[in-house]
This record gives C-alpha cells, structure tokens and sequence, in this order.
C-alpha cells in the first residue's frame, strides 16, 4: 500500500475523491504539478494533511488533500522533515504513475529569526537531490493549503 491509498482523498469541499489515480493521470500532463505537506500537534496525536495541487495559470489551483494522525514529534525539526518526506514519498509515487515531477512546497521559512529557519538549507539540499524544484515560505502556497485543513 502507498500513500495514495492510506487514507481517502478529498476535495476542498470534502467530498471524496473516489479515483485519486484517474484525477491525477487526468491532470498531470496540463497542469503543473504542486505538493504540499504541513502538520498541527495536538496534545497525543499530531494531524498530517497532504496536498495535491494542478495550477491553472490565472485561474487558481485544482487541489485534493489527504489527512492522516500519527504519534507526535519530540522536535519540530523532526515535524518539518517528516513533512518534507511525506511530500517527496508522495511525489515519487506519482511520478513513477505519470511521469511528471512535481514542485515540492516545504513549510520553512528562510527569515531569519523564524523558528523552521535552522532548518532551510538541508531541506531544500534534499528535496534537489532528489530530483524535485523546492518553494519555501512565502511562495510555498501548497504547504499553506495544507495548514487550512490540519485543523
């Protein structure tokens, strides 16, 4: 099982999205292809939510997520890595489907000062070597979809 299949997907107006394979295969080759992951703790759980994006230059974005619990994270190091790797695990798996890389959208923030600050440079240096083109905050729109329905 892949992480397509983990949970359901949903549109934005939460309805499932009852083949996420035929959505995606259907897009992939006219719209660019977005990923986004953000996560929200909660005091025994923390709330993982994944987006899938097609941009439609001028006229928004087509979007589905996916949202997940699992344990909570000793650091919010751990939290920002884990969320990128859900991201790439997500982006190989339609890659290997379609043939399209996607944009990964990390939510870090290169601001110094910002709490995933720390964290900026070895992010992107993994989602690159990877294969993958990397937006960061402010232009990482996907991983901000996400945090709309982490709560």
């Amino acid at each position: 099982m892949n992480i397509l299949d983990k949970h359901p997907w949903l549109d934005l107006n939460g309805n499932i999205v009852e083949d996420i394979r035929e959505y995606v295969t259907c897009r992939a080759k006219k719209y660019p292809l977005h990923i986004g992951t953000d996560t929200q703790p909660h005091a025994d759980t923390t709330t993982v939510v994944t987006t899938i994006c097609f941009r439609d230059s001028g006229k928004g974005a087509l979007v589905v997520y996916q949202r997940s619990n699992v344990s909570p994270f000793p650091t919010m190091r751990d939290r920002l890595f884990y969320e990128t790797m859900v991201s790439l695990e997500l982006g190989d798996v339609l890659y290997n489907m379609c043939g399209v890389r996607a944009t990964i959208h990390a939510d870090v923030n290169p601001k110094k000062g910002a709490l995933s600050n720390s964290t900026v440079d070895a992010i992107m240096g993994m989602v690159r070597g990877m294969g993958y083109e990397v937006l960061v905050k402010p232009e990482a729109w996907a991983a901000d979809i996400a945090d709309m329905y982490t709560r």
